[in-house]
């Protein structure tokens, strides 16, 4: 019998055949009773799929031990914290099956820092270096934060960088989780069909992918 699919971080693109789950705080008032699409609408929210569900990883989901053929996440795992992560990896490695593979997408650290020391050499650019590296990676924040409503602003938007990765740290990563055949993977060299429903090219725009098997 065919397992489910789990899509991480789906975003406002949901895949079909797949289970979508985002831990945006908005998909998350968008789905209160009654009272969720006036909040939507009131706040500007974004316009979710009724296919997406509300999910997070971190603090698990209603599903079964050993349940998913296949899990996906892209630019997903670099927003959580290092030992969320770890808690990330550990459900995810939970609910897949036995052979069942784990696909994330992710920026690539070592990109953003070649680009830095690039500019930094350049005596035009070497005085932007720093705030570009830091736009570009998203691990800081220029907005003012001095007041509650900045910081919820803040919250809901969820997008600031918590833990960045580079190729060996992540395949490592995969390893230390007990995964098998871990390699770094491209756009299209998956070996399931079915990854072609929730992965895009745009997505390994400066960034890597790794696939482990359980």
């Amino acid at each position: 019998m065919t397992g489910l699919c789990l899509h991480i971080g789906c975003g406002l693109i949901v895949a079909e055949n797949w289970y979508n789950i985002d831990a945006s705080p908005t998909l998350r008032f968008s789905k209160l009773p009654l009272l969720g699409p006036l909040v939507a609408k009131t706040l500007n929210l974004p316009d979710w799929s009724s296919d997406a569900h509300y999910g997070n990883i971190v603090k698990g989901l209603n599903l079964k031990p050993n349940s998913c053929d296949l899990i996906y996440a892209s630019h997903v795992l670099e927003h959580l914290s290092l030992e969320d992560f770890h808690t990330a990896m550990d459900n995810i490695y939970t609910y897949l099956k036995p052979a069942g593979v784990f696909r994330a997408i992710v920026p690539d650290l070592e990109h953003l820092i070649q680009a830095y020391l690039q500019d930094q050499q350049d005596p035009e650019l070497a005085v932007q270096a720093a705030g570009q590296f830091m736009q570009n990676s998203l691990m800081g924040h220029a907005g003012s934060r001095k007041t509650l409503l900045s910081r919820f602003k803040e919250s809901l938007a969820n997008n600031r960088h918590q833990w960045m990765w580079d190729r060996p740290a992540l395949k490592n990563a995969f390893l230390e989780q007990g995964f098998k055949q871990v390699h770094i993977c491209e756009y299209g060299d998956w070996q399931d069909s079915r990854f072609a429903k929730v992965e895009h090219p745009e997505s390994f725009i400066d960034a890597f992918g790794v696939e482990g098997v359980k």
